[in-house]
């Protein structure tokens, strides 16, 4: 489980294409986003980098939450 602090994210919408922007990352099994905390929780055996960067690319940028 991977938890990604998330920035840009003010409405349900932005929920959804967040979630969008994950959905066929190769090897996640899960993602849950979350308005009010502003982050994602994933599973699966998938690549960081790539998780961060499709968010980035959709208008949210983000990090690994340590």
């Amino acid at each position: 489980m991977t938890t990604i602090n998330i920035s840009n994210m003010k409405c349900s919408g932005c929920v959804t294409n967040a979630k969008k922007a994950l959905e066929d990352l190769p090897g996640l099994e899960s993602v849950e986003v979350d308005l009010q905390e502003a982050n994602a929780v994933l599973t699966g055996n998938f690549n960081l980098d790539d998780a961060l960067q499709r968010l980035t690319e959709a208008g949210y940028p983000a990090e690994r939450a340590d």
